[in-house]
């Protein structure tokens, strides 16, 4: 297996500057981002950054958080970008592969979202309050890239763990329903 720098196989950049008001984007925000390598659904409708299309994710792109205890990354994909277009902002870098047919962005998000990584990236915040994480430290990442097909197998373990997690909130959520109608049903002696 080979290690590089993440800055040997993308550009790496801060995001947009947006405007928080409803518009004719949407934006990719720290909180969207929660350790699973894919965005939510629904995401905040804001202004166009001044840069416009040029500063725009890309199917490929990888965002991930610069500010905050925790660096979650997620890879942008065909259906991210289904309706208005969409920009990381300044709280977010964006990881662009140039080559991502050697390396796959769903991979990267993957492993940088490994404990193991986040610790690495731990060492390297800055702040005390509101901790940041510089984009030196990131683009010189040593990152371990395996053969494609290693890497494909990677991303379903992690997509099908990601997706059980879902499920077993889900379930969660809809047991406690179901005891507080229980036991609401009760104290009342229905």
């Amino acid at each position: 297996m080979t290690w590089i720098a993440l800055d040997a196989v993308a550009r790496i950049f801060n995001g947009s500057a947006v405007t928080r008001r409803a518009g004719d984007s949407r934006a990719v925000m720290v909180g969207d981002l929660n350790g699973t390598g894919i965005l939510p659904y629904t995401l905040t409708a804001i202004g166009a950054p001044p840069s416009g299309s040029a500063a725009a994710l890309r199917v490929g792109d990888v965002v991930i958080s610069l500010r905050g205890n925790v660096n979650n990354a997620a890879a942008i994909e065909p259906c991210d970008l289904d309706g208005p277009p969409l920009f990381a902002t300044l709280d977010l870098a964006v990881i662009r592969l140039t080559d991502p047919e050697s390396v796959d962005p769903r991979y990267i998000a993957t492993w940088l979202n490994l404990p193991a990584t986040q610790t690495i990236l731990a060492e390297s915040r800055e702040g005390s309050a509101a901790k940041r994480l510089p984009l030196g430290p990131l683009r010189q990442l040593q990152v371990p890239v395996p053969d494609w097909q290693r890497q494909q197998a990677i991303i379903a373990l992690a997509r099908e763990s990601a997706e059980e997690r879902r499920l077993a909130d889900r379930i969660a959520r809809l047991r406690s329903v179901l005891l507080n109608q229980c036991l609401a049903e009760a104290a009342v002696g229905q």
